[in-house]
């Protein structure tokens, strides 16, 4: 029985340290060299990303607001982040109100997941301005138990909105 129970717990732990290390949207992974190349070639601030397939290295869609108050949304595929091609979205933003977003998304990606347990797979943010003029990062998470989940979190002070 003892053997029983010691493999057991070997299988969780490499199940969870898979689950951990498939997570693509960690600080420095295949969403940071997608956004960063995305930047590079279309400066503005990023309102907007989701996952757009699956893998290791999964294609990302990716919205970018100009200074002129245009976005514009390409994909990327992180293994080879180039030759981007921005579809214009329709609408004409106030780029001053994006730009109070003054915690960085990527900070705010990884306290989001923080307030569910177990390992989360983050699948998309979205930047947006409220009402009251406030910015506020919005992200869609897959808990542990296949339920979808999402998190509100101030884009000024990482405060937590709503869950």
């Amino acid at each position: 029985m003892r053997l029983f129970k010691k493999i057991v717990l070997l299988f969780c732990a490499a199940t969870i340290s898979q689950a951990m290390a498939a997570d693509t949207t960690e600080p420095g992974g295949p969403l940071d060299i997608c956004i960063a190349a995305v930047i590079g070639e279309h400066p503005g601030i990023v309102t907007g990303w989701r996952q757009a397939g699956g893998g290791s290295q999964p294609p990302y869609a990716i919205t970018v607001l100009d200074k002129e108050g245009k976005l514009g949304e390409t994909n990327c595929n992180p293994a080879n982040p180039t030759k981007f091609e921005f579809k214009n979205k329709t609408g004409l933003y106030r780029y001053s109100m994006f730009e109070r977003a003054t915690l960085p998304e990527e900070k705010a990606r990884e306290a989001a997941p923080v307030v569910f347990v177990g390992p989360v797979r983050v699948l998309g943010m979205e930047l947006s301005v409220g009402f009251t003029g406030r910015p506020q990062y919005t992200y869609q998470m897959i808990l542990p138990s296949g339920h979808k989940a999402t998190v509100e979190l101030d884009a000024v002070t990482g405060r937590l909105n709503k869950a």
